[in-house]
């Protein structure tokens, strides 16, 4: 009785070596392809959370610049007029609203400030139309010229303060 060993020739042997080779490779790539959506899906987290903080900081931006933008049209105004109107300073107070929830306590102080030497003005104004010519009228006029200096340096002093707020990579 003849018994028959079962012979593989050079090409079936190479055959199911590609097959195991293949079974190998799909295992492995299974294997691997988890961590790698893993990989991929924690930077397109990490991507979409730089781009948030840039949207956000964007949208301040937007808030902030009219505040600013009125700021520095409130101080033109009071250097070219060398007076303030009421309509001027409500206008004033009525723009820059917000500044208690956009900024810290420095630009409140500062803006507040603003407005209150804007009174100020707008008081001695009044009192030197009335004012005869005096000793007082001379004190007046002195500290008119006084708040009108200050407002002049608050150009400078403004582009400084906002600008801390107003830059896109910062705060």
């Amino acid at each position: 009785m003849r018994v028959f060993t079962r012979r593989y020739t050079p090409l079936a042997t190479t055959v199911m070596n590609m097959e195991n080779w293949l079974n190998n490779i799909s295992q492995i790539s299974s294997a691997l392809l988890t961590p790698l959506l893993a990989i991929i899906g924690t930077i397109i987290l990490i991507k979409q959370h730089s781009l948030q903080n840039l949207r956000w900081k964007l949208d301040l931006y937007d808030k902030r610049y009219p505040v600013f933008l009125n700021t520095m049209e409130y101080i033109s105004y009071v250097v070219q007029h060398h007076n303030v109107t009421n309509e001027i300073l409500f206008g004033f107070l009525r723009n820059s609203k917000d500044k208690e929830f956009l900024f810290q306590d420095d630009v409140k102080t500062f803006l507040e400030s603003l407005y209150l030497k804007g009174l100020d003005l707008q008081v001695l104004k009044t009192q030197l139309k009335t004012e005869p010519k005096g000793e007082k009228r001379d004190h007046i006029v002195k500290q008119t010229s006084q708040i009108f200096h200050w407002f002049t340096e608050q150009f400078d002093v403004s582009k400084r303060l906002f600008g801390s707020y107003l830059g896109i990579g910062k705060k």
